[in-house]
């Protein structure tokens, strides 16, 4: 126990490499996420329809889906840093020519979009597993999903305010300066990434639908797509619960968040290092039932603030644990497909989770809504705990 302990901290993981991969995803989501909160208000300011609006995220999501299902195979077959440019290229490109488009010619781009954004996100996930020791994987991860979690929920805060106060096309402007950041940043060669294929002297692997699914991510997987719903409910309709519940500050739902988040990840990913998942999981599992339940009763800030922190802190401990799970339940040259397959099953919850908790909102509003997002995260513990069991008892 004392010889694992000591390995453990003696494998090092801020190495120059892994900084500069969380820097990279960190400025990619930076400036990604300033476009699902204004991009289809736009639409709808220069004359698109309501279903318009909406195809801005159903499209996306739908390629991105396909892109990361096969963006595992792609990179092991043709190297990291390659599959990260050419995806954060097609992901600038698309924005800077939102601004010059009619609607029809938004929604075809976006589709695009999806695809460069499934390829580079999975392609620096698995770059950053590949970074990471095998003792400090649990930490590591959980760092680089922080990258995630904090720029996904502070930048649609700055994006509402840069378009409500000036115009959408600053913030088009910030989205693409800090995307064509991220490539520099990458191509300037600190992360230690090379343009060579992921494969072991030089041999390419095919690229197959045999090796696009990876079995050994598929329970970690399918619990992040029970957990994906509820988080699209929030992600998509927090403002217009605002409204409706008369809450004008909504946005510290946000922050709250983010600080509960930054608090607890080292913590986390120290525990899952040398407890494992099962201590981590179900518990912030609970607690994400509990800030979704608060949050349907909320009718004041400070309701809205607890809410954010119960939920922050279970969000914060369960995603990432899971993506580290998905990774470690699979042989070393098949990372890149269970990433793939653990990323694209997010886009698959956003998808499933804007067309199911919209229309429950539609039908009451969206305080019940987030009451019945619960079903989903019990749906979450009820398969988790069965797999448990039949893993100890051998089944």
């Amino acid at each position: 126990m004392l010889t694992q302990i000591a390995t453990i901290n003696e494998a090092k993981l801020w190495t120059k490499s892994y900084s500069s991969l969380l820097l990279v995803n960190l400025l990619l989501c930076f400036g990604f996420y300033m476009l699902p909160p204004t991009l289809p208000a736009y639409v709808k300011q220069i004359g698109g329809s309501n279903l318009q609006a909406s195809l801005v995220f159903g499209m996306f999501s739908a390629m991105s889906l396909v892109a990361r299902i096969i963006a595992g195979s792609i990179v092991e077959a043709k190297g990291e840093k390659t599959i990260i440019i050419i995806g954060i290229g097609i992901v600038a490109l698309c924005s800077v020519a939102f601004f010059l488009l009619p609607v029809n010619g938004i929604l075809l781009l976006r589709s695009l979009q999806g695809i460069g954004w499934g390829m580079a996100t999975a392609a620096i996930a698995t770059a950053v597993y590949k970074t990471v020791p095998e003792q400090k994987r649990g930490e590591g991860s959980g760092y680089y999903a922080l990258t995630t979690i904090i720029s996904l929920s502070l930048t649609p805060v700055a994006a509402i305010l840069i378009m409500s106060r000036i115009q959408f096309g600053y913030v088009l402007i910030a989205s693409v300066t800090l995307t064509v950041a991220s490539a520099l940043l990458l191509i300037s060669g600190l992360t230690g990434l090379a343009f060579r294929p992921a494969s072991v002297a030089g041999e390419r692997k095919q690229i197959t639908l045999r090796n696009v699914f990876e079995k050994g991510a598929l329970l970690p997987s399918t619990l992040c797509f029970l957990l994906s719903i509820p988080l699209c409910g929030i992600m998509g309709y927090l403002m217009l619960f605002g409204r409706e519940a008369g809450i004008d500050n909504v946005w510290l739902y946000f922050i709250g968040n983010t600080v509960m988040i930054l608090l607890t990840r080292r913590f986390v990913g120290r525990l899952f290092d040398k407890r494992g998942h099962s201590v981590i999981i179900f518990p912030g599992s609970v607690l994400m039932i509990a800030g979704l339940i608060t949050l349907a009763f909320t009718n004041s800030t400070a309701m809205l603030v607890f809410a954010s922190l119960l939920y922050g802190l279970g969000y914060g401990a369960v995603q990432p644990s899971l993506q580290t799970w998905a990774v470690n339940r699979c042989p070393a040259d098949r990372k890149g497909a269970a990433n793939g397959l653990f990323l694209s099953s997010i886009d698959l919850g956003y998808m499933i989770g804007s067309i199911v908790l919209g229309y429950i909102a539609g039908g009451s509003s969206y305080a019940a809504m987030y009451g019945y997002s619960t079903i989903f995260m019990v749906a979450f513990i009820v398969i988790y705990v069965s797999a448990l069991t039949k893993s100890s008892t051998g089944k």
